[in-house]
């Protein structure tokens, strides 16, 4: 028998997850880049991030992404899938 977690964030490296944070746009849902996992939180890139950053400004590139460290205490919930079909309860109604 296979000892390792069906899901871990370690599994999602390198994977588009959807994630809210209560300090970035008002704890909505967004979509973010997860590039690494650490004891304390994880690494992210966020396209969402970067346009808001850069709002205020005539730049619409920069010559490197920026990234972002989110502890784990500033995370509401982080959101992925698994492979197996989801099927709504009003199919049985």
């Amino acid at each position: 028998m296979d000892n390792e977690a069906p899901l871990s964030l370690a599994k999602l490296i390198g994977t588009n997850i959807l994630a809210k944070f209560p300090a970035f746009k008002d704890g909505k849902m967004v979509t973010v880049k997860l590039l690494a996992a650490e004891a304390a939180g994880i690494w992210i890139e966020s396209q969402d991030f970067m346009e808001d950053m850069f709002a205020g400004t005539e730049h619409t590139m920069t010559p490197r992404t920026f990234v972002l460290f989110v502890p784990f205490a500033q995370i509401l919930a982080i959101y992925s899938t698994v492979d197996a079909p989801w099927i709504s309860k009003r199919v049985a109604e």
